[in-house]
């Protein structure tokens, strides 16, 4: 990164056609802090190029073949750390930033020091616009800490993380399909201070962020059973509901899961 690069990359992983691309960018290129985009095509069957009208700093790197998530991630990183950004936000295709995301969290990140991975709230959305419910997270670091015994408390598509805690604790890993980032972020949390900014930073569209986890909802809920099991900490109460509510998920249908967790909540 040379001395005019911007601090920041915002890393977005792709598998589908460029026009889903449009909104998280123009998102992107209404906020006032410098950043770069950086997205990986992960096999589209033709090539990914993105009009330079949508966001004027944009670089994609491209996988010849699909090699899911967990690897488009890692290929991003891997360009990310070699070019020295201080900061790395995610967010996906069908989303956006709303309220000068960008902004606030690198503002939240230089005012804590110590912070290493920082979310938001969001809102869940239809793909014409139309709100679903909000996503409202546990926001300090004990609260984040306790709770992620249970489940993840970062919305992917919301955070914000110091580069240099990937030395630190690794990139995603392959052995928790459809769950990696619960994994990444229970291995920071565990060992840095995480927080999530109250305010409602980002949209995200039901259709694509949640169409994955109903396709592998069983290989993720397994993931998720072996990620509270892998912590498990038998003085936290969370601990012990997190394997009870995974296993719930993991045998009961989807709709029943559902009201069991509600009921929890």
């Amino acid at each position: 990164m040379s001395e005019n690069s911007p601090a920041l990359a915002v890393l977005i992983p792709h598998y589908g056609g460029v026009e889903s691309l449009y909104k998280p960018l123009r998102s992107l290129s209404k906020e006032t802090i410098d950043h770069d985009v950086l997205i990986v095509d992960d096999g589209n069957r033709t090539p990914l190029v993105v009009p330079p009208e949508w966001h004027p700093r944009v670089k994609v790197i491209r996988h010849e073949s699909n090699q899911g998530i967990t690897a488009a991630l890692n290929t991003g990183l891997d360009d990310i750390l070699h070019k020295n950004y201080r900061y790395v936000a995610r967010l996906d295709a069908g989303d956006c930033n709303v309220s000068s995301r960008l902004k606030k969290q690198v503002a939240f990140l230089e005012r804590n020091p110590e912070c290493k991975l920082v979310g938001s709230s969001a809102v869940c959305v239809t793909k014409d616009g139309r709100q679903l419910y909000s996503h409202v997270p546990p926001c300090t670091p004990d609260k984040i800490h306790r709770a992620m015994h249970r489940q993840c408390c970062f919305l992917h598509p919301t955070v914000m993380l110091r580069t240099d805690v990937f030395a630190e604790v690794g990139v995603y890993r392959e052995k928790y399909p459809a769950a990696e980032d619960y994994d990444l972020f229970f291995r920071i949390a565990e060992r840095f201070q995480t927080a999530n900014l109250p305010e409602k930073l980002v949209e995200y569209e039901y259709s694509a962020s949640a169409g994955i986890s109903s396709r592998r909802r069983k290989t993720q809920v397994l993931s998720r059973l072996r990620i509270v099991a892998a912590h498990f900490d038998p003085l936290l109460s969370e601990s012990y509901r997190g394997i009870l509510e995974a296993f719930v998920c993991l045998v009961l249908p989807r709709s029943l899961a559902t009201l069991f967790h509600r009921i929890q909540a």
